[in-house]
């Protein structure tokens, strides 16, 4: 079990793999998701590599992931907060909006009175994550701000 969460922590397809082929791990979406909130030692930043992966049984131990977290009655960034305590997002975009838009739908699943849509949620979400990443990472040089440069003081008032 040690060399596959090791494997996993390096290439999370391929710890995944080793442990299915080891019958360390069962192969179900279940299960994976299962192995992935359990395990003690396993990287939180290669468990969230791993779920915004864009391959058949990564999107389907996502989505099993996502949804066996119950939403109902949470405020929208207590949801997230919860949802990420189990991994940190991924740096790729793709990656971060795959796992966005199903947050979305398990949030407006189990709030169905929360959002007129799910893309609403899903709009709200991936906005916040931005935001966050703009306020908190010192890799950001340029953060962002009110302020609209280009725009005339007579334009101002009508966007904000």
């Amino acid at each position: 079990m040690q060399e596959g969460i090791s494997l996993f922590n390096r290439k999370p397809q391929k710890g995944i793999e080793f442990l299915v082929n080891a019958k360390k791990l069962g192969e179900s979406p279940e299960e994976i998701c299962t192995f992935l909130k359990n395990t003690p030692g396993l990287d939180k930043a290669m468990i969230g590599d791993y779920l915004g992966e864009n391959e058949e049984l990564a999107l389907k131990v996502m989505h099993s992931y996502v949804d066996s977290h119950n939403f109902r009655g949470m405020e929208f960034d207590e949801a997230i907060r919860t949802l990420l305590l189990g991994f940190r997002l991924p740096g790729e975009a793709q990656k971060i909006d795959r796992i966005m838009e199903k947050f979305a739908e398990r949030y407006c699943k189990c709030n169905p009175k929360a959002f007129t849509s799910a893309d609403t949620a899903y709009v709200l979400a991936y906005s916040v994550i931005l935001l966050n990443t703009d306020a908190h990472n010192p890799t950001v040089k340029t953060k962002a701000s009110r302020k609209y440069p280009n725009i005339s003081n007579d334009a101002r008032c009508n966007v904000v």
